[in-house]
């Protein structure tokens, strides 16, 4: 699982990365709040795990 948790979180890097290069600043915005949204839910996990 914690590979898998890593891979989440390349991907929101990745995801991150591809979103800067966007023009629309509300999407770039709203993009950002849903990687956030999305590494509290993985770190949830993480202590769940633990």
């Amino acid at each position: 699982m914690k590979i898998t948790l890593a891979n989440a979180e390349a991907a929101l890097d990745e995801v991150r990365r591809d979103a800067d290069k966007l023009h629309s600043r509300e999407l770039r915005e709203a993009i950002a709040q849903y990687i956030e949204t999305q590494r509290e839910a993985i770190k949830a996990l993480r202590k769940k795990l633990h």
